[in-house]
């Protein structure tokens, strides 16, 4: 129950704080310079997600292999269909027939 109760109350102190920034900018225009820096967050904090797991596995280097191998499907299917969604999906799919193929 403790850990619950822990969970709940990071959520709620985390809404709390989101609500809080849009409350208080609601009526007010960010600077164009301020504006392109956030909207450059979400893309660099899923690169920094992508290249923990890519190369690093429990602290070590990871060896080349499957990860790296559905990476370079998943980056080409980006390139060619511009799309995030697709993208992820053919990753998924390529590591997962690349594990079934044993490598």
């Amino acid at each position: 129950m403790t850990a619950f109760l822990i969970f709940l109350a990071a959520g709620i102190g985390t809404f709390a704080i989101r609500l809080s920034g849009v409350m208080l900018l609601r009526d007010r225009e960010l600077p164009p310079r301020i504006a392109k820096g956030l909207s450059l967050v979400g893309p660099a904090a899923m690169a920094a997600i992508v290249a923990n797991a890519l190369l690093l596995d429990e602290g070590a280097w990871r060896g080349f292999g499957a990860w790296h191998l559905a990476a370079l499907v998943a980056i080409g299917v980006a390139v060619w269909r511009r799309t995030s969604g697709v993208a992820m999906a053919a990753g998924a799919v390529a590591f997962a027939a690349l594990l079934l193929a044993g490598l």
